[in-house]
């Protein structure tokens, strides 16, 4: 049986979902689908961020209420969360960890559990360097973004590229 462990950058695949009429990205049923017959999905991680509040109190509950009802939603499905806090910048902006958070706890967790696989939803050439570092340790890496927004190292790095968008045609499809 194939073993693999699913990585999923939340924010640019609920864009994808979003760009064609869905409310959310289907976490679960790609899952499900990934999985298909004779393989194993080990553990499914995904970032969420969760947002800064404007200091006020009602702010601050709403966003609280939004973050741990979206954490409960994908905990459902099946997935482990991974809490990227914002942190407000100087000039009034935000920055945000989830690409960094992801990769140390696909990384980690690759390393301890040694799939044949990581399926990693992403674009983003951040994610380069662990995928490099995965095929070093004999871990093969297949990447579900949009051919068109993949960055170019990352696409050297991966084993192979699925379209998110055939994906996503595929499950709308089963139902």
């Amino acid at each position: 049986m194939i073993r693999k462990i699913f990585a999923i950058d939340l924010i640019p695949c609920e864009i994808v979902s979003r760009d064609r009429g869905a409310p959310f990205f289907p976490v679960q049923d790609v899952r499900d689908l990934i999985a298909g017959e004779d393989v194993d999905v080990i553990e499914t991680l995904v970032t969420l961020v969760e947002r800064v509040a404007e200091d006020n109190p009602e702010s601050i509950a709403s966003n609280k209420t939004n973050f741990t009802r979206k954490q409960h939603a994908l905990e459902q499905s099946g997935a482990r969360v991974i809490r990227a806090p914002a942190k407000r910048l100087p000039d009034g902006g935000f920055k945000q960890s989830d690409d960094q958070r992801l990769i140390i706890a696909t990384l980690s967790l690759a390393l301890r559990l040694r799939p044949d696989f990581v399926v990693l939803a992403a674009a983003d050439g951040d994610f380069a360097p662990m995928v490099w570092e995965l095929r070093n340790e004999g871990i093969r890496t297949e990447v579900l973004a949009r051919p068109q927004m993949l960055a170019s190292d990352l696409r050297r790095a991966a084993y192979s590229v699925i379209d998110i968008d055939d994906v996503l045609n595929t499950v709308e499809g089963a139902h």
